[in-house]
């Protein structure tokens, strides 16, 4: 509640100094006191930007569904409202630069797996049984670790994007900025 009275404060002086009109800051004022998240109808297909942040990183499991829907599908959601939302905006160039950076570093994983596999005539297979200390490090133990940091940075960034914290991917490559 204090932080209405705040915002109240700041708008009445806004308005006694001639910065908005009495119409805005009716308007604005029915906003603050309603305490309803802001929703923009003709932006983000009437959802709030908590919400649409969250749906732009949720909408990288599509790659679950098929590979191309986890990366077109975060894209088109981006490109659709970047313009319409400075923090959209910023979500958006946050996830596809984790979608980027992750098949770089899958990429980079397989270059790596299948040299060292066939120099040491070490075989992937589902066992438990290594051949030797370097079998940990072929295979798909690398490949693992990256899966489960990807669906724990995708729902970190969904639920901090649903509070409203913009959060960059840790091993993210900056390719957007």
């Amino acid at each position: 509640m204090n932080k209405h009275f705040e915002d109240l404060e700041k708008l009445d002086d806004l308005l006694k100094k001639g910065i908005i009109t009495e119409d805005e800051f009716s308007k604005e004022k029915e906003r603050i006191l309603s305490d309803r998240p802001q929703i923009n109808p003709g932006n983000l297909f009437g959802l709030s930007e908590n919400t649409y942040g969250f749906l732009l990183h949720i909408s990288v499991f599509l790659g679950l569904i098929h590979l191309v829907l986890g990366l077109i599908a975060p894209i088109i959601l981006w490109v659709l409202n970047k313009d319409k939302s400075q923090r959209i905006d910023q979500h958006g160039k946050n996830v596809v630069n984790w979608i980027l950076s992750l098949m770089i570093y899958f990429t980079a994983l397989f270059i790596l797996i299948l040299p060292i596999n066939f120099l040491f005539k070490l075989s992937i297979n589902f066992s438990f049984t290594f051949s030797s200390p370097l079998s940990l490090f072929t295979g798909f133990v690398p490949i693992t670790i990256l899966m489960v940091l990807n669906i724990v940075f995708i729902i970190t960034g969904a639920v901090k994007a649903n509070k409203g914290v913009i959060w960059k991917y840790p091993l993210a490559i900056n390719f957007f900025s």
